[in-house]
């Protein structure tokens, strides 16, 4: 009796340690974005009202959270820009939360994607107001009036000096705190997303979120975790953390950008496959590094490589739910194919938002 059982579980180990690792659960990723802080009570202070052809721009600030006293650090307040169309009482309208990118131009913040000031291809929050979507534009952390500098209003390029130190300096004040860069924006996001559920007019079962660059980068760890938003666009956005800090790679980064423990636990494609079955969309340009040369011509080369091995990851999870056809990949070489939206992708990403936010 003893043998049989003792060739039984021999068998059951073997078995066992025999199945394919398990995949990261939620509650894992969930962990690694950090400490959440507790939300202060939402009020919303109207800042400005203009008309416009076509609806109202709104522009609104809020507290996402108190200030630390022990680290000396003020309230964390939060401008946005918000949009409403035109509509007649009772109708209720798809809505969208425009992030805006990093850059040199940090000073822009919702500017850009408000369509006030900057690069006027990047003025897609203001596109989809004009399209019949009721819009949040939303300073991210560290841009614009949030960069804690000494002169908050500048519009001067000072990332490459003060703006540079208060990145690791603020970074270090999170890490202090078991929290990380993502899990701040992904946190704020969600105080936007908070915004447009007060709103009557937003049909809460329409709402989705785009991003570029950097802002469609934080847009993937935002929208897995909030699973309010609908669908997303990351537009030359989203990459492989897992690749972004090796000794080889062309740009060193800000240690601000790390997520601690992130290799032992997950990798981007997981966070990406974990917002499945919701439709998601990717756009790359095939030379976002340049071209001419060996050396750009390698690292688009591999961008666009790191994008497939991406989507192609996350793609398992949408699989498992039969959902492979709402993970889109957009690869393009319009007007050079490099780290921009040319007008015909813009186009397909608003076509492709109305298709699924304007039922």
């Amino acid at each position: 009796m003893r043998i049989k059982l003792l060739i039984l579980w021999l068998l059951m180990s073997l078995f066992l340690f025999s199945q394919p690792k398990l995949k990261p659960s939620r509650q894992d990723l969930i962990n690694l974005l950090g400490k959440m802080p507790k939300k202060p009570v939402l009020k919303v202070d109207t800042l400005e009202k203009i008309y416009l052809d076509g609806g109202i721009r709104y522009k609104i600030k809020f507290l996402a959270e108190l200030g630390d006293k022990f680290l000396e650090t003020p309230n964390d307040s939060i401008e946005a820009y918000l949009f409403v169309p035109q509509h007649i009482m009772g109708q209720k309208m798809p809505a969208i939360i425009a992030i805006h990118q990093d850059g040199s131009h940090n000073f822009y913040g919702k500017l850009e994607t408000a369509g006030i000031m900057g690069d006027k291809e990047q003025y897609y929050g203001y596109g989809l107001f004009k399209r019949g979507y009721v819009v949040i534009c939303p300073d991210r952390f560290l841009h614009a009036k949030r960069r804690w500098i000494s002169k908050p209003d500048t519009l001067a390029d000072l990332w490459e000096e003060e703006t540079r130190m208060f990145c690791e300096h603020r970074g270090g004040q999170l890490f202090l705190k078991g929290r990380n860069g993502a899990g701040k924006e992904t946190y704020d996001l969600t105080l936007s997303m908070d915004i447009l559920y007060t709103l009557n007019i937003v049909d809460k079962n329409n709402i989705g979120a785009i991003g570029f660059s950097a802002g469609g980068y934080f847009l993937t760890y935002y929208m897995f975790y909030d699973t309010r938003v609908k669908c997303g666009v990351s537009a030359c956005g989203v990459f492989e953390l897992s690749d972004f800090f090796k000794q080889k790679e062309k740009m060193k980064r800000f240690a601000f950008n790390a997520i601690p423990d992130f290799l032992n636990v997950a990798r981007t494609s997981d966070f990406l496959g974990y917002i499945s079955p919701r439709p998601f969309l990717m756009t790359r340009g095939l030379w976002e590094w340049g071209m001419g040369n060996e050396v750009d011509e390698y690292y688009s080369k591999k961008h666009v490589k790191g994008t497939e091995t991406l989507a192609s990851e996350a793609g398992k999870y949408y699989k498992i739910k039969g959902a492979e056809k709402n993970l889109k990949t957009i690869y393009f070489d319009e007007e050079g194919g490099n780290h921009s939206i040319p007008p015909k992708v813009k186009e397909e990403i608003f076509n492709w938002l109305d298709s699924n936010l304007k039922k």
